[in-house]
């Protein structure tokens, strides 16, 4: 989530917790009461950090079960399609500096996955963790 997201949520959520709305002008009303709006209230997540080499087999054992949760009922593979993109998103600056060839690939492996949940396709999720493996193992010299 960016730090703008962030910040336009806890000024939201401060200004519920004070009792005190403001008008389109950003002007106190003085009211007892506030509205949040639910798509300005940032949700939970998780932060992901480390290095590279760290984090790239979290993504592969994300990768791994997202085929078997897009088979199944309920929603953990858009949660796990969550994980995956938080975790990228941390590696990335390093895989970048480190390996700006391999960098395009990762993105479309990654987009790859968030389309296999969205589109309910558990083959193109066990395409790209297929993809994702022989990509770290490029990274890391292991292939």
């Amino acid at each position: 989530m960016t730090r703008a997201v962030w910040l336009i949520g806890i000024l939201v959520l401060g200004t519920a917790c004070s009792g005190t709305t403001t008008d389109d002008q950003g002007s106190a009303d003085g009211a007892t009461t506030a509205t949040l709006d639910p798509r300005l209230v940032p949700t939970t997540s998780i932060v992901f950090s480390g290095t590279a080499l760290e984090l790239l087999p979290e993504l592969g054992i994300e990768m791994s079960r997202l085929s078997s949760q897009i088979s199944e009922d309920g929603d953990e593979d858009k949660a796990t399609v969550a994980r995956i993109t938080a975790i990228w998103a941390a590696a990335q600056p390093e895989v970048e500096a480190a390996r700006p060839d391999l960098l395009e690939s990762f993105e479309t492996t990654v987009a790859m996955a968030t389309s296999a949940v969205d589109r309910n396709r558990p083959a193109d999720a066990d395409k790209a963790f297929s993809n994702l493996t022989r990509l770290i193992d490029n990274y890391t010299g292991d292939g």
